[in-house]
């Protein structure tokens, strides 16, 4: 069985119970602070899509937007978050701007 590292921000744990072995995700208290920068709305919206395994050009036709633009968010997003894929952004909590 290939076993894959957790997403940034996580820890796994393994627990043995009779004969199943089950991963379990935990946050990791050490991990770094989310960012200072907030995301836009729009980014915030590209974000939960990208979470929910969307590609891009999923996301471009949901959104009613080109696929250069969605390109450009999700890029803004990892640049924000400091997250290197779009797999650690899963684990990434986001501040978002505060409307007045």
């Amino acid at each position: 069985m290939r076993r894959k590292t957790p997403p940034p921000g996580f820890i796994a744990r393994v627990v043995v119970t009779g004969d199943e072995e089950v991963v379990l995700l935990e946050w990791d208290a050490s991990a770094p602070e989310p960012p200072k920068t907030p995301l836009s709305p729009a980014e915030g919206e590209v974000l939960a899509l990208v979470r929910k395994g969307r590609s891009n050009a999923q996301i471009a036709a949901a959104r009613k937007v080109s696929l250069r633009t969605v390109a450009n968010q999700v890029a803004q997003i990892l640049r924000k978050t400091g997250a290197s894929s779009r797999y650690g952004l899963m684990a990434v909590a986001i501040p978002r701007e505060e409307k007045d």
